[in-house]
Order: structure tokens, then sequence, then C-alpha cells
């Protein structure tokens, strides 16, 4: 049976490595993930008219991102129904509930150690996922910091 995993992502290729976790550990199960990452949203009914969440998604990924979220679409294929990448906006854990439910997640992967790193706007899920009561595994996985950026895809595939 497919599941749906939520993973909150920062579109640094780091935070992946709570993706590639999930996808060791279920290898035997086929999955839906999501990449969830959050921001808050402008007021200005302007901006709201205009706002394009595809549009937003691709700003905000980088080319090595994308490199990163192939590499890990066919080496993960057979255990993989698709990766989507996701906006968040609430504010509170009834917002983040109701994103659960529409979603109709089955299992949320959190980084025990990593702390996500948004963007401008962005900000981190992981303390409004913790207070929504919802089941989550937290994971551990080495992160090291020394390494340099160019250097990031491959220290994603050790």
């Amino acid at each position: 049976m497919d599941k749906k995993i939520l993973i909150p992502i920062d579109f640094r290729i780091e935070s992946l490595n709570t993706l590639k976790y999930a996808l060791e550990e279920r290898k035997q199960e086929k999955s839906t993930i999501i990449l969830m990452y959050s921001e808050h949203i402008s007021d200005s009914i302007t901006e709201l008219l205009f706002y394009d969440s595809a549009k937003k998604i691709k700003a905000l990924a980088s080319s090595e991102f994308n490199d990163a979220i192939a590499i890990i679409l066919n080496t993960y294929e057979s255990s993989l129904h698709a990766i989507k990448i996701e906006l968040f906006n609430g504010m509170n854990k009834n917002a983040f509930l109701n994103f659960y439910t529409a979603q109709r997640i089955d299992l949320i992967y959190l980084p025990k150690d990593y702390r996500l790193k948004p963007h401008k706007n962005g900000f981190d899920p992981i303390p409004l996922i913790k207070k929504s009561k919802v089941e989550y595994k937290e994971v551990a996985w080495a992160s090291d910091h020394a390494y340099a950026s160019k250097d990031e895809l491959n220290q994603l595939f050790k």
C-alpha cells in the first residue's frame, strides 16, 4: 500500500538526508513523499492575488537541489511513487493539522539534530509539528558543516 510521508525541508541539499534515511528504512514499501517548505505569506492583497506556489518553489529550488532530487528518484525508483514539494503557509497547529489531513499524511520524518535554515519569509515548522500531537519519527544522521557547499551533493550520497 502506498504510504504518504511528510518531510520538512529548507531547500538545502543537506535537508534531504532525512528523505534518504526514510527511503532506506522503507525500501520494501512504495511511498509518496511530500517535501514541505514553510513560509509566512504576505498580507498584501496584490501579492496574494498574484501568488503562485509553483513559481515560488521554482525560485527557491537551486539546480543542485533539483539534481539531488533527480538522483534520489533514480536511486530509489523501486520504492518511490512520487516526490512532491508543497508550501505550507499556516501559522498555528490547527493550520498544520488541516494541511496534514488534506495531504492524507501517514508518517512524518523529522531531522533530530539538523536545524532547518529557511530562506527569507520562511520558518522552521518542526516545533509546530511537535505541538500538533501527530505521530512523527525523529531521525539522526551525521551532519558535517565543515565541507564546502560545492560538495554538498557528494555528501548526501556518502
